[in-house]
């Protein structure tokens, strides 16, 4: 990942660890936000969603490595589809994992 995204994801995870008063993960991140009951991050609009997906600005030196329960999977999955279908192109992981720090940061 590249490190506005790495820093992006950071801020995602501070969010989140003031919200619940601890220490969180970025398993935790993904699993808050794709479990959500308001399914924040399908209601992304179009135009912040097309630069949140952006596969050429999320690639970088930064590895991670991130496992999820296959429900969480399942669901990320249905966001890289749902996405997809919206922008008119494939979305990546990293892309969904950027959109689910976007929800953290932006309050969505």
């Amino acid at each position: 990942m590249s490190p506005a995204a790495f820093r992006a994801l950071s801020l995602a995870l501070h969010n989140l660890s003031s919200r619940e008063l601890e220490l969180c993960s970025p398993r935790r991140l993904l699993t808050t936000v794709l479990s959500s009951s308001g399914r924040e991050i399908f209601d992304i609009p179009l135009s912040d969603l097309d630069g949140i997906c952006r596969h050429d600005a999320l690639i970088g030196e930064v590895a991670i490595n991130i496992r999820v329960d296959s429900r969480i999977n399942d669901r990320l999955r249905d966001f890289r589809d749902e996405a997809g279908r919206r922008l008119g192109r494939s979305v990546s992981v990293i892309e969904a994992i950027n959109a689910c720090a976007y929800v953290l940061n932006e309050g969505l």
